[in-house]
């Protein structure tokens, strides 16, 4: 099997058909060998149905499904066991990437390259017609999230992809949600796995209505670039409430070469509660990076655990 395309799709009947008949066209022209692997999460309207009706006559394609919802990643999860392919490819439902631009992301897997990103903030990368409000909050996530990252990536929460079948088999993921994706890129990173980006072209959906909820997802991905570099977070705090207590301590010195000091005032209890408050906060920042690197560490193990157990299955 060359190729695999998962596609996660949750209340997607109106691009049930029109996306399953746009990649089958392509990788019809592309491979003699893949698999469409369509994970229903849990859809509450015909998604499920119309796929496996289209399964009847196309035996490359696989459906499975999920009782109830689970999110983008455990869908993505479910499909990954099932993958056979050499390359795996994930893309969204809606059309939101060109199918045409799989196999550029396949030819781009080799021995050094693990994972390609389809990338619409990179140079050459565009969007087209996407709502200024999503884009806006697409790009920061990206940015804040991409901080956290130790490769130089401009779209990391993206879900079009290739990945080479050995990078999926080392690496343990968790997340349900959208945040798999900077997860997976998280851990590839940590365990060697060379990252590259090709320039496509993210579009508005045409049919049906956009999953992604805004606000959830921005703040799990606020807190995976928490989870991943600490100090984002403890170091900015813990510095602002030190700078306040400096402040405080220059201005209490000010008041004591003019004679204006009066030591029954709180301000003094306050700013040593506030330089030590921002020192304490500062070195938890740092023994939570410490802890963050560790965690690389046992990633490392966790590849190796992993494909002994998949040697073994064998």
């Amino acid at each position: 099997m060359e190729v695999s395309v998962i596609i996660p799709m949750y209340n997607e009947e109106e691009n049930v058909s029109p996306t399953i008949s746009q990649i089958k066209a392509v990788l019809d022209d592309a491979y003699d060998a893949y698999e469409i692997i369509v994970v229903d999460d849990g859809s509450q309207d015909k998604t499920r149905d119309l796929a496996r009706k289209i399964s009847e006559n196309n035996p490359q394609l696989k459906v499975l499904q999920h009782e109830i919802n689970q999110g983008m990643g455990k869908a993505l999860r479910t499909g990954f066991e099932k993958a056979r392919g050499e390359v795996v490819v994930t893309i969204d439902a809606d059309l939101s990437y060109e199918p045409s631009e799989i196999p550029r992301l396949v030819s781009n897997i080799n021995e050094a390259v693990g994972i390609v990103i389809g990338s619409q903030y990179m140079q050459g990368g565009k969007t087209q017609d996407i709502p200024f409000l999503r884009l806006f909050i697409s790009k920061m996530a990206n940015k804040i999230v991409g901080y956290s990252m130790r490769d130089n990536i401009s779209t990391v929460t993206g879900v079009f992809r290739a990945y080479r079948r050995d990078v999926i088999d080392s690496v343990e993921l968790e997340s349900n949600g959208t945040e798999i994706n900077p997860e997976i890129l998280s851990k590839a990173s940590a365990i060697g796995f060379k990252i590259v980006e090709v320039p496509v072209t993210l579009k508005a959906r045409e049919l049906g209505e956009s999953k992604v909820r805004f606000r959830a997802t921005t703040i799990s991905h606020l807190l995976f670039t928490f989870y991943e570099k600490p100090m984002v977070l403890f170091g900015l705090i813990g510095f602002f409430i030190l700078l306040i207590g400096i402040i405080s301590g220059f201005y209490l010195f000010y008041q004591y070469l003019t004679g204006s000091l009066d030591p029954n005032r709180p301000l003094m209890l306050f700013m040593a509660i506030m330089v030590l408050s921002g020192i304490q906060i500062l070195i938890f920042g740092f023994v939570a990076t410490q802890i963050s690197l560790l965690r690389r560490e046992i990633y490392l193990v966790q590849k190796e655990n992993k494909l002994i157990r998949k040697k073994w299955d064998k």
